[in-house]
Order: C-alpha cells, then sequence, then structure tokens
C-alpha cells in the first residue's frame, strides 16, 4: 500500500510514507498539527485511493512522527515547516507537485500558497480545514492544546476532528502510542513557553493581503459538522480571489479521517480539473 522511508532535509531526520507509481503526478500530502499525529494516521485512509492515479508523499513534519523532535522560540510555527517541505521536495527532486493538507498541514499549505519567495512548486494546492490562521474559534485553540498522553485525551482529541467516535478505536489507541514518541510532546508543548520578562511583540500579519494575490487554483474544504473554525471560513477566503474554489463536506474538521472515499473523490476531481 505505502512504503516508509527517511531522508535527510534541511539537515533534519524526515521519516515520509511513500505509494503510487512515481511517473505520475505527485502529491505530497501534509498532515495536521493534533498530538499523536503522523502522516499515516492522518492519510492512512486516503493514500490507496489517490495512490491509483497519483504519485504519493506524505512526510511527518519536524516534531511529528519519526523526524526530528525540533522546536523554533524565534519565528511563527509555518515558517519551519514549509522551509522543511520545501527541502524535502528538493532532496527528492520534486520539481512539480499538488500539495494536499489538513487541518495545521492545510494552513502550511495556504503560507506556502501565499509566500511570494514561491517556495514549493505548487500546481494546484487542496486545503482541508486549514484556514492559514484565521477563523480559528478560541474554544478550539484551546481544546486542542488540552492534551496529556492517554486513551481518554486520545479519543477526546479524535472527537476535535471526526463526526463520530464509532470505528474510531484503533485511531485512538495508534494516536496515544504516537504521543509517547520521546521528544514529541515536548515539542508540541514548548512553544506555548513564554519569558515574562521579555513580552512577545505584537505583529501584522499579511496573509490575506497575500492571500489575495495568489495565482496558483486552491480548493479550500470545509465540513459543515466543524466545531474547530467558524463556519463559512472557506467561502470567506474563496471571495476573496478568483483562484480559490470552495466545497462544503457533511462531516467535521477532518473528512480526510472518516470520510476518505469522498474526500478523496472530491480531491482528484480538483487535482485532475474535473472541478474548479
Amino acid at each position: 500500500m505505502y512504503e516508509k522511508k527517511s531522508v535527510v532535509a534541511d539537515g533534519f531526520h524526515t521519516t515520509y510514507l511513500e505509494a503510487g507509481n512515481p511517473d505520475h503526478d505527485t502529491i505530497v500530502l501534509v498532515h495536521d498539527g493534533g498530538f499523536g499525529s503522523t502522516a499515516e494516521l492522518c492519510w492512512s485512509g486516503m493514500i490507496p485511493l489517490l495512490s491509483t492515479q497519483f504519485h504519493i508523499l506524505a512526510p511527518d513534519l519536524l516534531g511529528w512522527g519519526g523526524t526530528d523532535k525540533v522546536v523554533f522560540f524565534d519565528r511563527p510555527p509555518f515558517a519551519p515547516r514549509v522551509k522543511h517541505i520545501a527541502a524535502f521536495c528538493e532532496v527528492l527532486g520534486v520539481d512539480r507537485a499538488h500539495f494536499v493538507g489538513a487541518s495545521f498541514g492545510g494552513s502550511v499549505v495556504l503560507r506556502a500558497v501565499t509566500d511570494p519567495s514561491n517556495p514549493w512548486p505548487v500546481d494546484r494546492a487542496v486545503s482541508i480545514s486549514g484556514t492559514g490562521g484565521p477563523y480559528r474559534l478560541p474554544e478550539g485553540i484551546a481544546a486542542l492544546a488540552d492534551f496529556t498522553p492517554s486513551l481518554e485525551d486520545s479519543a477526546k482529541m479524535t472527537g476535535l476532528t471526526v463526526r463520530s467516535l464509532d470505528g474510531m478505536d484503533d485511531h485512538i489507541r495508534r494516536r496515544f502510542e504516537n504521543s509517547l514518541i520521546p521528544g514529541h510532546w515536548e515539542a508540541m508543548t514548548a512553544p506555548r513557553l513564554s519569558n515574562p520578562s521579555a513580552p512577545r511583540p505584537q505583529t501584522t500579519d499579511p496573509f490575506l493581503e497575500l492571500w489575495a494575490n495568489i495565482a496558483t487554483p486552491v480548493l479550500l474544504v470545509e465540513g459543515t459538522h466543524d466545531e474547530l473554525l467558524e463556519s463559512g471560513w472557506a467561502k470567506k477566503l474563496a471571495d476573496l480571489t478568483p483562484h480559490a474554489c470552495e466545497v462544503e463536506v457533511d462531516y467535521a474538521h477532518e473528512p480526510n479521517i472518516d470520510a476518505p472515499e469522498l474526500t478523496s473523490r472530491v480531491t482528484i476531481d480538483f487535482l485532475t480539473g474535473a472541478t474548479s
């Protein structure tokens, strides 16, 4: 179904999954940012479906899975991941690809698409519940940060992403086991540390202004039962640029997990130009 591999990218040991025919167009899958997540946990349901038509690469981001547990205190969370994935693509010789991200991974994709330096070789992009930063609900942010490695908290974390926990026992167990990987919990928790004698400066985020000027075709996928984001976020973003379109699905924050067939079909139709 897929192979587990590793490479050094941007100086960091990076684990990833690979599937499909390398002669086909490549999709780089960017996983979510929840505790205990990995490329495999996030995308294992979709990879077999996407790999029938595409070559799939799915790296573990910095801090997750088998990739190095790295923390940056002096920059926003998106920037190091954009740079790391750019290096990952360069090392593997990917000079053109589609990029599909879920939740935090979707926001990483949107940040790369809006970066004027064009760090990634993007053809088309899909963001599943990744807003790029805006439109997140405060209670959702707090809930995602509240995690102590346990089966109970792994179930709560999974419950924030799917419409129903029925049939999710194996997913919950794997999330718990992933949360015990040395350095993962620490890497996820450390960015919330703050020097009490040196308050973090307030900065203006140019994301929405940059987003309005994108040239890359982007599909935004919104779950109508998503409790972590403002309702209608996808349309708000799509209305800012003629290069984005949006679709709603009758699921929660990550339909890639509990509705892989539907999400794969929507993704394939957009990436192949069947919808736009």
